[in-house]
């Protein structure tokens, strides 16, 4: 089959037929514009050109066809296939083409199309997946890659500016970025042949090699200098972690424990830390924690979780007056503690999944007192509730559907509410605790005093029962600070006509001093410890009002 001139180009394409021996029999205008080659020229022999891959590396173009002619004319036959190849100019910018090759007769015709912004683009989506646009910092598989290269070890440093988030509140997202960039600039300054790369809004990773003799006192105390924008002075406020590689160390890893010491930075409120072994240890105790934790509310909760009951007494009388539920979760035979997985619960959304198995546990063990004739609309029982909880749009309306589902009624549940948890979100908490408390539920402030109080808050917030942290009752007998902390919150609880809980006692003597001091409710190792469900029967019914 013989194309000609005029029939290539009134299809406005780029094509070139040649021969067994690669002469050109025939070519478009375009083809011999970008190929700069005539008819007759030989392309295996003549081609004026290179060949170039997307990585601009030789690409082996006339070899291929080389050997497509060989076994078209061994095999008469050929299966049509494409490629893509750059064209590269000793005068002009590289043109890139997608090259389209099938057999016509004797000959092959190369079919080609401009693919420049096809490859601008590709180009643009690698560089974005492995470069940060905006601070030109490295991601972190591109990170890893590069230090690996290096074949070097050193400090890898984690470092986040902890008011980011204020700076871009009060000044706009443009001088934060600013911000971010000057003591990004500091980081490369102070070292050599630092690699840097991005790991969060308000946080970038640098790794110094060990040549560099890093002093880590130095460089944190550089990237924290006050500096000044616009005539505006700013403090950068940064925080750094850091760990020091062995040469046995995976740089995978040493990222890994730079990311854990800026987590133990941010615990702590300390603003340098490196890198502890025991830290590892602990994020793994958490994770696995978390892991099992997940396992067992997707389980039947009476497997794993129950509910233990510390009776309230009276402190005058030693009457029970209520108790407080408390959940408990049991792991491998050991007890986990709440301090440990209520947070988790908190975290994964679930709490409220547990406030829920509570209170089917109180349903049913007043409905066991209620059996045995006692009337148990004397006592007031207490859960605690989470401000996750209360942050739920839905919170009142699962509170008490949950209630009237398990027999019990509002009069007879006390809410313990952290203090530290209502300060955050206040006047949402608050207008959330006036409904529950117009539903008939009473609210305690639990730990009293352990969440920097303020009394502008008391003033407006609706309680209806203040409890005292054991911290201040442990020791009250013989420190004489704790004692003017624990008279204070007793004298306020007083003159706000508000019954007071001293949580924790344990001892006679701290018996007589909160009944000296006027306090009402007394729970504590001295009456009982949390009881199962049958000793609290059996515990209330010997303690009766």
């Amino acid at each position: 089959m013989k194309y000609s001139n005029q029939a290539i180009e009134s299809l406005g394409l780029i094509n070139i037929i040649i021969n067994e021996q690669g002469y050109i029999s025939d070519l478009s205008e375009q083809a011999a514009e970008l190929f700069r080659m005539e008819m007759g020229d030989n392309i295996f022999s003549a081609c004026p050109i290179e060949f170039l891959d997307e990585h601009y590396q030789p690409y082996p173009c006339i070899d291929n066809l080389c050997e497509k002619i060989a076994k078209q004319t061994s095999e008469c036959t050929l299966t049509p296939y494409d490629f893509e190849c750059g064209l590269s100019y000793p005068d002009r910018n590289v043109v890139w083409l997608k090259i389209h090759v099938v057999v016509r007769e004797s000959s092959l015709v190369l079919h080609c199309s401009d693919i420049g912004e096809l490859v601008a683009a590709r180009r643009l989506n690698r560089q974005l997946s492995i470069q940060d646009p905006h601070t030109g910092l490295l991601y972190r598989e591109a990170f890893l890659t590069k230090i690996k290269e290096e074949n070097r070890h050193g400090t890898v440093c984690c470092v986040r500016i902890c008011n980011y988030q204020r700076i871009n509140e009060i000044w706009g997202a443009a001088v934060a970025n600013l911000v971010f960039m000057e003591i990004l600039a500091r980081a490369y300054t102070e070292t050599n042949n630092a690699i840097c790369s991005k790991h969060s809004t308000d946080s970038f990773i640098v790794f110094v090699p060990s040549e560099d003799s890093l002093d880590i006192e130095h460089f944190y105390s550089l990237l924290n200098e006050p500096f000044h924008f616009n005539g505006r002075h700013f403090f950068s406020n940064v925080a750094l972690g850091y760990y020091q590689e062995k040469p046995s160390d995976e740089h995978e890893q040493s990222l890994n424990k730079a990311e854990m010491a800026i987590l133990d930075v941010s615990a702590e409120r300390i603003r340098l830390a490196e890198f502890q072994e025991d830290l590892a240890k602990q994020i793994e105790h958490q994770n696995n924690l978390e892991m099992e934790f997940r396992s067992a509310i997707n389980d039947d909760l009476n497997k794993h979780f129950h509910t233990t009951f510390q009776p309230i007494h009276c402190s005058q009388t030693g009457k029970v007056v209520g108790g407080e539920c408390l959940i408990r979760w049991v792991l491998n035979g050991k007890m986990v503690s709440p301090v440990e997985f209520i947070p988790i619960s908190e975290k994964t959304g679930d709490i409220g999944l547990l406030t829920q198995f509570n209170i089917r546990q109180l349903g049913e063990m007043v409905r066991e007192l209620e059996n045995k004739g006692i009337d148990t609309s004397k006592y007031l029982f207490a859960l605690n509730i989470s401000v996750v909880e209360i942050l739920d749009v839905d919170f009142v309306d699962k509170l008490t559907e949950c209630i009237k589902l398990n027999g019990l009624v509002s009069e007879q549940v006390k809410l313990e509410l952290t203090e530290s948890a209502l300060i955050d979100n206040f006047n949402y908490v608050n207008l959330v605790l006036e409904q529950v408390q117009d539903l008939g539920f009473r609210v305690s402030i639990d730990d009293f005093g352990t969440g920097f109080s303020s009394l502008s808050y008391l003033c407006r917030l609706r309680f209806d029962e203040i409890k005292i942290d054991r911290e201040f009752v442990t020791n009250v007998v013989s420190d004489s600070k704790l004692q003017t902390v624990f008279n204070s919150i007793a004298s306020l609880a007083t003159n706000l006509n508000k019954p007071v809980v001293a949580e924790g006692v344990e001892t006679l003597e701290q018996l007589i001093y909160a009944q000296a001091k006027g306090i009402e409710y007394i729970q504590g190792y001295y009456f009982s410890k949390p009881l199962q469900k049958d000793d609290y029967i059996y515990h209330l019914m010997s303690n009766q009002i």
